[in-house]
């Protein structure tokens, strides 16, 4: 049995990767929840899960709501004029609660604004970047940089949509990966839906993907 504890989870892709995990009889689903009131936002599902409260500000309740977990997947969406640093303090502490445990995988869904253009900028710093969500391009930035400086271990996995990531889009089961770039503008035109987004989330569970990835459709 294979625990897996989600962040997020009552959030857009965090239900879809937890409703999609959860087909699967040999993975016990854990999800993280801030409220007990909570729980009513969690999908249907075709096997049991588990619910933990969780506040990701505080170590101690981190360390509780992960002490069982193999695999972490971060599927939290800061919103708001978030500090850069956010999403990398967020995952300090994560890695601060599981210290010393072997073999145990982080999977972070990722933001298209640390995607990198060819006149090394990122995408947040394009002018077809959305306003609104220019706090978390820039923290997502951040935290792929703090990855990508890390040694190369199979403990994280980034998995990055691109731009058009579509909330209603169809799960056809499809998807493409590729991997980190110094020029990634020709993946800005792709798209993807949060069901098969989440299928790749799922895939990297399961197969302990490792290192950055790309995440858009096949065409």
């Amino acid at each position: 049995m294979t625990n897996v504890l989600i962040l997020g989870a009552t959030g857009r892709t965090g239900a879809s990767v937890l409703q999609q995990l959860s087909e699967y009889k040999h993975i016990q689903v854990f999800a993280a929840l801030r409220e007990e009131s909570d729980i009513s936002r969690l999908p249907k599902t075709k096997y049991p899960i588990q619910t933990r409260l969780v506040d990701i500000n505080n170590i101690s309740s981190l360390h509780r709501a992960t002490e069982m977990a193999d695999v972490i997947v971060n599927a939290i969406r800061m919103r708001g004029e978030i500090p850069e640093t956010t999403l990398v303090d967020l995952d300090k502490r994560i890695q601060k609660t599981v210290s010393g445990r072997e073999n145990l995988l982080t999977i972070t869904v990722g933001g298209a604004g640390s995607l990198k253009m060819h006149n090394g900028k990122r995408f947040w710093q394009d002018v077809a970047f959305p306003e609104r969500t220019l706090p978390r391009g820039k923290a997502h930035t951040r935290l792929r940089d703090y990855l990508e400086t890390l040694p190369a271990s199979e403990s994280w996995a980034y998995l990055i949509p691109p731009p058009a990531y579509i909330p209603d889009g169809l799960r056809v089961g499809g998807y493409k990966r590729w991997r980190a770039l110094n020029d990634e503008i020709e993946f800005l035109k792709k798209s993807i839906s949060y069901e098969d987004f989440a299928t790749a989330v799922c895939d990297a569970v399961l197969e302990r993907w490792n290192g950055v990835h790309l995440i858009g459709n096949d065409k």
